[in-house]
């Protein structure tokens, strides 16, 4: 039983006819009678009746045809999503990053692709957010925009640099400083976002010898700015976020520790697995806008 055996049934079961369906079968009407007559075995039932030149499809046949109609339409979704992936300038890449806030800047960047690959569908990946590493080795997604370039299955791509930065109210004491020591921290409440501190870059440097007075953990960025500015706490942030609060004067901006607390952020990719021409694409385009994005965002801090 082979895959054109079930186009046959359709074709007769479509036409009613044998000639008519030989001829679209670019077969001999008796090579296409032998041939059904080698299904009918297959089954062991009858599949038409013959009745003059009308081949009238039975009960058993009909269970044939629909089951043969649905297999034909899975081949033929198969063979188009195959499609999309293998085309040179139309398919899917699944993204995720490392952290909720990079979706600001990511979703900015979508529609400046769009323009480029418009055959290409995005689709972000939230739960691969903060497992991005684990998500590209089980090829969950296609690129992961991740905070370092250690693991050696992976290629990467460095995309910008960022600072994080204590954020507190104007007036607070902090706003005078040139830079926070970490213990300052330990007299503070501290608003950070809903994750395991465990797994915080910067709640794992700025509390390595300490605890704060009470932790906030919030979902919205938003949520967390109006917290600081409400005196709930302090927070720290990256800087590109915090920048135009900073220049309305509705927050102050204070580096963290001497040297500060800077990263890289890197797309990252599975190393033995096809880049096509548009990922390659996405990457570079992505890498520009966000060193342009990256230049505009910095601001001078006391």
């Amino acid at each position: 039983m082979e895959i054109r055996h079930l186009k046959m049934v359709q074709e007769v079961a479509k036409h009613g006819n044998l000639t008519k369906a030989a001829e679209n079968l670019y077969l001999s009407q008796s090579a296409l009678s032998h041939q059904l007559k080698d299904i009918e075995s297959y089954f062991n039932t009858q599949i038409f009746i013959r009745q003059k030149k009308q081949m009238l499809i039975t009960n058993t046949g009909k269970i044939i045809l629909e089951a043969g109609e649905r297999i034909l339409e899975e081949i033929e979704n198969t063979k188009s999503r195959i499609k999309k992936l293998t085309e040179k300038d139309s398919g899917e890449i699944r993204i995720s990053t490392e952290c909720y806030t990079s979706y600001h800047w990511l979703s900015a960047f979508l529609s400046e692709f769009k323009t480029l690959c418009p055959k290409v569908e995005i689709q972000i990946v939230p739960d691969a957010t903060y497992n991005s590493i684990n998500a590209l080795l089980e090829n969950k997604i296609d690129i992961g925009i991740v905070e370092d370039n250690l693991n050696s299955k992976l290629n990467y791509t460095a995309l910008f640099r960022d600072e994080f930065f204590a954020v507190v109210p104007p007036g607070h004491p902090w706003s005078q400083l040139n830079w926070a020591a970490p213990e300052l921290f330990y007299n503070e409440n501290y608003i950070m976002y809903h994750i395991p501190t465990e797994i915080s870059t910067v709640y794992n440097i700025v509390f390595k010898h300490g605890q704060p007075k009470k932790i906030y953990k919030i979902t919205l960025t938003e949520a967390i700015i109006q917290m600081v500015k409400a005196g709930l706490g302090v927070a720290v942030l990256p800087h590109w976020i915090v920048k135009p609060h900073i220049e309305s004067g509705e927050l102050a901006a204070v580096r963290v520790t001497r040297k500060g607390i800077k990263r890289i952020w890197y797309a990252a990719t599975l190393k033995n697995k096809e880049q096509l021409p548009y990922m390659n694409i996405f990457i570079s385009k992505l890498a520009k806008h966000l060193k342009l994005a990256e230049e505009l965002a910095m601001f001078e801090y006391n």
